[in-house]
């Protein structure tokens, strides 16, 4: 019995990577439809935000998103 649960808990787990796997994935194409748009890829989180800053301040972008896409972040800005 035992046995069974454990086995029911590692479906579980692996049910909810894979979900929130396909989430991170269709972030990126449902992300465009709403007017944001990918920029560059940095290494370090402080580069992507120090970007994404600049881009606000000096070429009238309303909103910047650093996300984390393997192995870079990725910057997304909206207008």
């Amino acid at each position: 019995m035992r046995q069974k649960a454990a086995r029911f808990g590692v479906t579980l787990a692996v049910a909810g990577t894979l979900a929130a796997g396909a989430l991170a994935t269709a972030a990126p194409a449902s992300a465009t439809t709403t007017g944001w748009t990918a920029y560059q890829a940095y290494r370090t989180l402080q580069n992507c935000v120090s970007a994404g800053t600049t881009k606000l301040i000096m070429e009238g972008y309303k909103e910047y998103d650093c996300r984390w896409d393997s192995p870079y972040y990725m910057l997304w800005l909206r207008k």
